[in-house]
């Protein structure tokens, strides 16, 4: 149990270290919170935007809720539970009672000017060449992405279930919709998510090395790009387990 609540909890603070940037926005959280409780008169809205964010930070913290949720989505992406903090709202809504709350309307207007700069300060500018770039193509996607999904598409007129590395899941669901995605994590036991599944297919990173020679195992290569191998796959090869090594 000890165990369990250990790794929970190091997945946890993990994931909100991974949400939370540089922690300014979750700090502004924090404080309009109590914000909320000290000046909102209102307890319909206290209920609302205090207690109900307090109760959801309590069932994400709590290291047992954790565990189960994780078994069911995989720790990488528990930082995506803090989505279900209303994070804008109540940071909108504290600013919004601070500034009521000042009496002269020359130093309403004066506060509200200081609260937007420190929201603008405490945030980052992403209009950068690190997140935009040149589109290559009218489809404003990866071009790794079409030509995974044209391979496939190419390769059968019946139903595509793929096994993707993450990389691809996001931009081959906006290109294709047809093609279902089933399975979209490291794996290191592929026939068993393959049968148990009920994929046809499967991309693989061209780094990654097996414990086995895939075309033993039900695996036929239908196409590549710089970055993948596709493959085809059936029931009927080696039942062993096949593993990624590396």
């Amino acid at each position: 149990m000890l165990e369990i609540i250990k790794s929970a909890l190091t997945q946890i603070f993990a994931s909100y270290s991974q949400y939370a940037g540089s922690g300014m926005y979750m700090l502004l959280f924090f404080l309009a919170m109590v914000c909320i409780y000290i000046w909102e008169r209102n307890k319909e809205n206290k209920a609302l935007l205090y207690f109900y964010p307090l109760i959801t930070l309590v069932v994400i913290y709590n290291p047992l809720i954790a565990h189960i949720i994780i078994a069911f989505i995989e720790g990488r992406v528990y930082w995506r539970i803090f989505w279900l903090l209303p994070i804008t709202i109540i940071i909108a809504y504290a600013a919004t009672v601070i500034v009521l709350n000042v009496p002269v309307k020359l130093k309403r207007i004066m506060v509200t000017i200081a609260l937007t700069a420190i929201l603008i300060a405490g945030g980052k500018f992403i209009f950068t060449a690190e997140n935009y770039s040149k589109a290559s193509n009218w489809y404003k996607l990866p071009a790794q992405t079409i030509l995974v999904c044209d391979i496939l598409e190419n390769d059968t007129d019946g139903e595509i279930r793929v096994v993707v590395p993450t990389a691809l899941e996001d931009s081959m669901r906006q290109y294709n919709a047809n093609i279902q995605i089933v399975f979209g994590v490291d794996m290191q036991s592929m026939n068993y998510y393959m049968s148990t599944l009920n994929s046809n297919y499967i991309v693989l990173d061209k780094t990654v090395i097996f414990s086995g020679k895939l075309e033993d195992y039900g695996y036929q290569i239908i196409g590549s790009t710089d970055s993948y191998n596709i493959y085809r796959f059936q029931l009927g090869g080696l039942t062993d387990s096949l593993r990624v090594i590396q």
